[in-house]
């Protein structure tokens, strides 16, 4: 019979015990009933990749400036792929109302200019650690990130073409999923959470997928795509291809067949768009056609 300290490898470096677990489609976090600590269990997608990349990147980014979640112990055996961090306290950021949305977005620019300093060597890919492999361009680095049978898509010759705007950006560090619940501010600081899709790339990577969720969540919670505070984003830089990009892998990761449901016309106009709040009003309809026509969230 295992022993506890097997089952739960933690308790024997006396962290926990740890309450009910919070279920998250690539995720279970359990937190310490005193409220010291988060336990959390990678799951789904390349769970130790994901486990290596985030207790990595913390540590890192803490040598920033940026205030994170200590790691107190991580490991991989029995119990899974899994880290217990030193919990932080604060309020999540929300886009619940414009000035929710405006405070949100104005922690985005704190952080990224924190964050996105370039570095010597630094090379596109996920994580933050050095790679000893061949190095890939910004935007093959992001093709690499679709499924094979993108590659036959109507439209891949021409987002192909239109990403490579992006290889002579400069390749900076990425936390890789600013959403508002991940920005916890605390009185004065501002703590910065779930770093597992930390990654090297274009700094416009960061922004456009804090307004491709904005825009995205704010629909599937019934919000009319006018009413949408697009122009607030109006301050965070703008690629167009990589907006386009965006949006195809979401499609890409959704149901098999609701990527057809976009059109090599809706992909060229988003990539060639060159006013950025344009073209995230026309992501919003775009979106609100797909989720229309039943594309899950």
């Amino acid at each position: 019979m295992r022993s506890a300290e097997t089952a739960e490898p933690w308790a024997g470096q006396g962290l926990g015990p740890f309450g009910v677990a919070v279920r998250k489609p690539y995720s279970r976090t359990r937190f310490a009933t005193d409220g010291s600590a988060v336990l959390k269990v990678y799951v789904g997608i390349d769970p130790e990749g994901r486990r290596r990349r985030e207790a990595t990147t913390v540590q890192r980014a803490a040598l920033r400036g940026i205030s994170v979640p200590t790691v107190l112990a991580t490991g991989c055996d029995e119990a899974g792929s899994w880290t217990v961090f030193r919990a932080v306290h604060g309020t999540p950021c929300s886009v619940a109302t414009r000035k929710a949305t405006e405070d949100y977005i104005g922690h985005v620019v704190a952080v990224s200019g924190m964050l996105h300093r370039p570095t010597a060597d630094t090379i596109p890919g996920p994580g933050w650690a050095a790679r000893t492999d061949s190095p890939v361009s910004a935007s093959q680095f992001l093709l690499d990130q679709f499924s094979a049978r993108c590659r036959w898509m109507p439209w891949w010759a021409a987002l192909r073409e239109a990403l490579q705007a992006i290889d002579a950006h400069p390749t900076v560090h990425l936390h890789g999923d600013l959403k508002p619940e991940h920005l916890l501010v605390d009185g004065g600081r501002l703590h910065v959470v779930d770093w597992e899709a930390s990654a090297c790339g274009p700094a416009v990577l960061d922004y456009t997928d804090v307004v491709f969720h904005l825009v995205r969540d704010l629909l599937y919670e019934d919000v009319a795509p006018a009413h949408i505070p697009v122009d607030l984003a109006d301050r965070l830089p703008f690629c167009g291809p990589v907006l386009a990009w965006r949006l195809l892998l979401w499609l890409d990761r959704r149901r098999t067949q609701d990527i057809d449901l976009v059109t090599i016309h809706d992909v060229v106009r988003l990539a060639a768009e060159e006013q950025a709040v344009s073209a995230y009003r026309s992501l919003a309809e775009i979106l609100a056609h797909l989720r229309a026509s039943g594309v899950p969230r």
